[in-house]
Protein backbone atom coordinates (compact mmCIF):
# COMPACT_ATOMS: atom_id res chain seq x y z
CA UNK A 1 0.00 0.00 0.00
CA UNK A 2 2.84 2.05 0.86
CA UNK A 3 4.59 1.70 -2.47
CA UNK A 4 0.96 2.39 -4.38
CA UNK A 5 1.02 6.23 -2.25
CA UNK A 6 4.15 7.01 -3.14
CA UNK A 7 4.00 5.98 -6.78
CA UNK A 8 0.71 8.26 -7.16
CA UNK A 9 2.41 11.06 -4.63
CA UNK A 10 4.94 10.91 -7.60
CA UNK A 11 2.80 11.02 -10.57
CA UNK A 12 0.53 13.62 -9.07
CA UNK A 13 3.75 15.90 -9.04
CA UNK A 14 4.68 15.15 -12.02
CA UNK A 15 1.30 15.95 -13.40
CA UNK A 16 1.46 19.46 -11.82
CA UNK A 17 5.17 19.88 -12.96
CA UNK A 18 4.21 19.49 -15.75
CA UNK A 19 0.96 21.57 -16.09
CA UNK A 20 2.43 24.34 -14.80
CA UNK A 21 5.12 24.14 -17.12
CA UNK A 22 2.62 24.39 -20.16
CA UNK A 23 0.81 27.22 -18.65
CA UNK A 24 4.01 29.27 -18.58
CA UNK A 25 5.15 28.74 -21.97
CA UNK A 26 5.14 32.36 -24.24
CA UNK A 27 2.90 33.35 -26.75
CA UNK A 28 4.18 35.00 -29.77
CA UNK A 29 2.79 37.39 -31.55
CA UNK A 30 3.14 38.98 -35.27
CA UNK A 31 2.41 42.13 -37.08
CA UNK A 32 3.27 44.67 -39.82
CA UNK A 33 2.69 47.87 -40.52
CA UNK A 34 5.10 51.36 -39.84
CA UNK A 35 7.21 52.55 -37.57
CA UNK A 36 6.01 55.18 -35.67
CA UNK A 37 8.77 55.93 -33.19
CA UNK A 38 12.36 54.30 -32.34
CA UNK A 39 14.99 54.58 -29.79
CA UNK A 40 17.25 52.43 -28.80
CA UNK A 41 15.38 50.66 -25.85
CA UNK A 42 12.19 50.24 -27.60
CA UNK A 43 10.13 50.67 -31.26
CA UNK A 44 6.41 51.80 -31.61
CA UNK A 45 4.55 49.90 -34.30
CA UNK A 46 1.61 51.17 -36.15
CA UNK A 47 -0.08 47.70 -37.24
CA UNK A 48 -1.89 46.91 -40.12
CA UNK A 49 -5.08 44.73 -39.52
CA UNK A 50 -6.59 42.37 -41.63
CA UNK A 51 -8.77 45.03 -43.23
CA UNK A 52 -5.19 47.32 -44.59
CA UNK A 53 -6.43 49.74 -41.91
CA UNK A 54 -3.90 51.09 -39.08
CA UNK A 55 -4.88 49.96 -35.42
CA UNK A 56 -3.79 50.45 -32.27
CA UNK A 57 -0.29 51.55 -31.90
CA UNK A 58 2.00 48.76 -30.18
CA UNK A 59 4.91 49.94 -27.91
CA UNK A 60 7.96 46.86 -28.31
CA UNK A 61 10.56 46.53 -25.14
CA UNK A 62 14.12 46.03 -27.25
CA UNK A 63 16.35 43.79 -25.29
CA UNK A 64 19.80 42.32 -25.72
CA UNK A 65 18.27 39.61 -27.65
CA UNK A 66 16.17 41.25 -29.82
CA UNK A 67 16.98 40.75 -33.58
CA UNK A 68 16.76 43.74 -36.04
CA UNK A 69 17.24 43.26 -39.45
CA UNK A 70 17.05 45.82 -42.94
CA UNK A 71 15.85 44.34 -46.00
CA UNK A 72 17.13 45.53 -49.37
CA UNK A 73 17.55 44.36 -53.07
CA UNK A 74 20.93 44.57 -54.33
CA UNK A 75 21.93 43.30 -57.93
CA UNK A 76 24.67 40.37 -57.94
CA UNK A 77 25.17 38.56 -60.53
CA UNK A 78 22.63 40.81 -62.98
CA UNK A 79 20.18 39.68 -60.94
CA UNK A 80 18.08 41.77 -58.10
CA UNK A 81 18.84 39.60 -54.55
CA UNK A 82 17.11 40.38 -51.63
CA UNK A 83 19.62 41.27 -48.85
CA UNK A 84 19.28 41.41 -44.86
CA UNK A 85 21.56 43.35 -42.74
CA UNK A 86 21.71 43.63 -38.85
CA UNK A 87 20.53 47.41 -37.47
CA UNK A 88 19.93 48.67 -34.32
CA UNK A 89 16.28 50.07 -33.37
CA UNK A 90 17.51 54.04 -32.79
CA UNK A 91 18.48 53.83 -36.78
CA UNK A 92 14.91 52.99 -37.31
CA UNK A 93 12.82 56.26 -39.02
CA UNK A 94 9.09 56.38 -38.84
CA UNK A 95 6.94 55.28 -41.64
CA UNK A 96 9.80 52.46 -42.73
CA UNK A 97 7.58 49.59 -43.02
CA UNK A 98 8.15 46.80 -40.71
CA UNK A 99 7.06 43.40 -39.45
CA UNK A 100 7.72 42.06 -36.20
CA UNK A 101 7.51 39.24 -34.04
CA UNK A 102 6.92 39.42 -30.09
CA UNK A 103 5.83 38.09 -26.97
CA UNK A 104 4.99 39.40 -23.78
CA UNK A 105 6.76 40.04 -21.37
CA UNK A 106 6.61 40.71 -17.16
CA UNK A 107 6.84 44.66 -18.54
CA UNK A 108 4.74 44.32 -21.42
CA UNK A 109 5.37 43.51 -24.93
CA UNK A 110 8.73 42.61 -25.97
CA UNK A 111 10.46 42.55 -29.60
CA UNK A 112 11.99 39.03 -30.42
CA UNK A 113 12.66 39.46 -34.31
CA UNK A 114 11.90 42.74 -36.51
CA UNK A 115 12.44 43.19 -40.33
CA UNK A 116 12.66 46.82 -41.67
CA UNK A 117 12.93 47.73 -45.60
CA UNK A 118 15.50 49.85 -45.84
CA UNK A 119 15.14 53.82 -46.85
CA UNK A 120 16.99 53.62 -50.22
Amino acid sequence: MFVFRRTLGVLIGVWLFTASAIAQEPALAAAHGTVSKASKDSVTVRPRGADGKFEKEVALSVTGTSKIMTLSIEMRGGKPVPVQRDADAKDLKPQQSIAVIYTQGAGGPVLLSAVVLSGK
